[in-house]
């Protein structure tokens, strides 16, 4: 187990430091402090205003984030293209010369970059570029999983729609369940808090299907049930590849669609109205059966995210969704997924 430290300087938030919520949340490793000099003073839970998070500290800059003794220095947040800012580049300096691993999801690979990697080498310590692909290059070929066992993929209607929250929270409801079942990532923040997984936006789109496709086949042949979080959306003008990269590759038996309540346009994309729920489940429906018009795979629920509602504005929108769609419908990150799973082994034993 390491002992992290998360830069997040002028982020964190949940909305706009996704990274560092998701690990602090369903992480195995220890944070031991948050940076973020605008919010200094205070503890996670104060500054996301959520129910977890209590006692981590927020902390003004790398040197008193030291005073808690992390063993590694993870960025938990994205900024513009995924670029180093060099404004980080001290911050990464002085966490090496301390003896701190770096984790980073960022575009920009810190291992290629000559100062960084230099002073790692001469301290001992390791940069992981959790969105460096594999050397692989596949191409998907339609393989059937191992029978019995099923895959449910997560699709949305946005990029920032609860899609890895969704995936993981199904994973340990199913378990609770006494489901053998098992987290795929195809993320950056997934990756690191899973340990393993693939970076679905970084790999060459011929490729892609392909090694999702050998990734879910070797986790089908390990788990029941194999929930594989999703990327993206079909109707996003910038991030459709990589969603119907993952609808092929990993030929779902059901999906759970996601969906930030009451969003009417994507998120930065103002001239882009969101469809409605059930043309776009259709969407994802029919993809499905592309490659061979025999196969099905159904949306089954719906999980959505009513973040900035109290509890009776949530289910009154979750009562909404479900009499627009006729899906069982609920928000995983504050109700949990029980729900989600009935409707999964419904749908299976049909």
């Amino acid at each position: 187990m390491r002992r992290l430290a998360i830069l997040a300087e002028n982020a964190f938030s949940w909305q706009t430091a996704k990274t560092a919520t998701g690990v602090i949340r369903y992480g195995n490793d220890l944070v031991v402090a948050v940076i973020d000099s605008t919010q200094a003073g205070k503890d996670v839970a104060q500054a996301l205003q959520l129910s977890y998070g209590a006692g981590i500290p927020i902390v003004h800059d790398i040197y008193a984030a030291l005073d808690y003794q992390p063993d590694a220095l993870m960025i938990g947040i994205a900024p513009t293209r995924g670029e180093l800012p060099e404004v980080w580049r001290g911050v990464l300096l002085a966490a090496i010369d301390a003896g701190l691993d770096i984790i980073s999801g960022l575009h920009t690979f810190l291992s290629d970059d000559v100062e960084l990697s230099s002073a790692a080498a001469r301290r001992g310590v390791t940069l992981w570029d959790v969105r460096r692909p594999p050397d692989k290059k596949l191409v998907a070929r339609y393989l059937p999983h191992r029978p019995g066992s099923h895959t449910i993929l997560t699709v949305g209607s946005d990029c920032v729609a609860g899609k890895m929250t969704s995936a993981l929270e199904l994973n340990l409801a199913a378990q609770r369940h006494g489901i053998n079942s098992g987290f795929l990532a195809t993320g950056q923040t997934g990756i690191m808090i899973s340990g393993n997984g693939l970076p679905a936006d970084r790999i060459i789109s011929d490729f892609l299907a392909g090694l999702v496709e050998e990734l879910v086949l070797d986790f089908t042949n390990q788990y029941d049930w194999v929930f594989v979080e999703g990327q993206g959306a079909l109707n996003h003008p910038g991030y459709s590849p990589v969603t119907l990269g993952l609808l092929h590759g990993s030929m779902p038996d059901a999906m759970i669609f996601s969906h930030r309540a009451n969003a009417t346009t994507l998120s930065s994309y103002e001239n882009c109205p969101i469809l409605p729920l059930k043309r776009l489940i259709e969407m994802n429906e029919a993809v499905v059966s592309w490659p061979n018009p025999q196969r099905q795979a159904r949306v089954v629920g719906i999980s959505l995210i009513t973040a900035g509602m109290n509890d009776q504005e949530a289910q009154d929108v979750i009562k909404q969704v479900e009499d627009e769609t006729g899906l069982p419908t609920t928000d995983t990150f504050r109700f949990g997924a029980d729900m989600l799973i009935d409707a999964l082994l419904t749908h299976f034993a049909a």
